[in-house]
């Protein structure tokens, strides 16, 4: 127990020692300055200056003193130490003189401390106080404006990631050039701005650049030109490739109503070069009767040995490859129900009677055939009983029907003759469902019938429970006579 309080406590402490580090350094930073150079360029003997401006932004008033740590120069500022109350700003005027053995042609980068005397806090600030000790017999001399501009960029850059180009600028007299205008130009990209070079002073400068990411791949010159005064004083150049990619982004979309599927593949090149888009379907030999492609497809066997139906195209950037996949089995369903609805109507409408005739020669000499059995198969294929039945087949005038009765068979009611031959007719009150009947008569042609006979149909005619009369008829018989 005592080691957990222990730790408890611990860790109490570190926590409230962390709050009073962190509130201790927001209020340390509490004040910001600024600097304004009055004069930079010197020779040994003088003193460089500056107006340093202090701004006290935290909520008490606080004194604020300036040095160096560079024991190579000698510092005065003006006043050295002063209050400034909270919220207010006060300015100081920092001199900066060399000691004799500091070499002259240089630029110098003097590090001054600013430095908070309540809270112990400071700022040190080197490159805005910036000095370049010149040589005295110089000192009137107009150098000509030399600038060496060096231009660093990778030789392959990817369009989609930032552009960082690298720009060192080597001022390589002394003078001072305030308002050095630079113009890049990487032909995808543009940057124009303004700098200023201390005498013999050398500069680095890194800019990002955001190109689009389909700008066309290929070799890139980029130039930077430098201005002073409105003269071009000097320019440098070199070269780079824009990495070229594919991105082929394909998209999807299913509509399906009544037997019809519409399947709509878009393939878009996001690349910044030319591609080649492909897309490969795999369906069936039936499924292929009712497909159509838009555009039409290569068929073509794959690694699997199965056959595939390939779409293939070149995109260009942001070129867009729409495929249009239609399965329709309209058709296909419309001649099924046409079936099904033939076959309804087949049994709904067909006749409840089948009448077939057949006819067999008898008596068969080599003159000729004189006798012809005849039968007629009769039957009632329905649920139902028919009544008030009648059946009447007709005899070609060459041939009589014989009106003798033989063991089984039915005579008919009546035998009576017309323009086309005899006509027999035979009666049946009722054919109960699936009752089947089979009349039997015989002709006697009048003459050898030595090339054959045509029998026509016979008919029968029944009643349907409307009262309505129904005919069915047979089919017809060639009784041909071969040798």
């Amino acid at each position: 127990m005592i080691n957990k309080k222990a730790g408890s406590r611990f860790i109490s402490l570190l926590t409230i020692a962390v709050l009073l580090v962190l509130l201790t350094a927001i209020q340390a930073s509490a004040f910001s300055y600024s600097v304004e150079p009055i004069t930079y360029v010197i020779i040994k003997g003088e003193s460089a200056k500056y107006n340093l401006t202090v701004i006290n932004t935290a909520d008490y008033d606080d004194y604020f003193t300036i040095s160096t740590r560079d024991v190579n120069w000698i510092i005065s500022a003006d006043p050295p130490s002063r209050l400034i109350l909270t919220g207010e700003k006060a300015s100081f005027v920092v001199e900066l003189k060399p000691k004799p053995l500091v070499p002259a042609g240089v630029t110098y980068f003097i590090p001054i401390k600013i430095k908070s005397e309540t809270t112990g806090f400071y700022f040190e600030e080197k490159q805005q106080f910036a000095v370049y000790l010149a040589f005295p017999h110089l000192v009137n001399k107009t150098y000509e404006v030399t600038v060496t501009p060096t231009i660093y960029i990778d030789k392959t850059i990817d369009p989609r990631e930032k552009v960082s180009v690298r720009l060192n600028l080597k001022n390589r007299n002394a003078r001072d050039l305030d308002g050095l205008r630079v113009v890049i130009n990487g032909e995808v990209f543009y940057k124009e701005y303004t700098t200023h070079l201390l005498p013999l002073e050398e500069k680095l400068n890194e800019i990002l650049f955001e190109v689009s990411p389909l700008v066309e791949s290929g070799t890139k010159t980029l130039i930077v030109t430098l201005f002073f005064e409105d003269k071009k004083i000097a320019e440098s150049s070199t070269q780079y490739d824009i990495l070229g990619y594919l991105d082929m982004q394909e998209t999807f979309t299913k509509k399906s109503f009544l037997f019809r599927t519409e399947n709509r593949f878009s393939i878009y090149n996001n690349g910044n070069k030319k591609g080649l888009a492909e897309k490969k379907f795999r369906i069936n030999s039936f499924e292929r009767l009712f497909t159509k492609f838009s555009p039409s497809p290569v068929k073509e066997e794959g690694v699997d040995g199965r056959t595939y139906y390939v779409i293939r195209q070149e995109l260009s950037s942001e070129e867009r490859l729409d495929i249009i996949i239609v399965t329709n089995y309209r058709l296909l369903v419309l001649i099924i129900l046409l079936i099904i609805i033939g076959m309804v109507l087949y049994y709904a409408l067909r006749s409840p009677i089948i009448l077939i005739k057949n006819a067999e020669p008898l008596g068969k000499t080599k003159e000729g055939v004189s006798e012809i059995k005849v039968s007629l198969y009769l039957k009632n294929r329905s649920r139902k009983p028919l009544t008030n039945l009648r059946v009447v087949d007709t005899v070609p005038s060459i041939a009589e029907i014989e009106k003798k009765a033989r063991l089984g068979s039915m005579e008919p009611v009546n035998i009576s003759k017309s323009r086309r031959g005899t006509i027999a007719r035979w009666e049946f009150d009722v054919l109960e469902p699936y009752e089947e009947r089979i009349i039997t008569y015989r002709l006697k042609s009048k003459l050898k019938l030595i090339g054959g006979i045509r029998l026509s149909s016979a008919k029968a005619r029944y009643d349907t429970k409307k009262g309505k009369e129904r005919i069915t008829f047979s089919n017809t018989v060639n009784l041909v006579q071969r040798e």
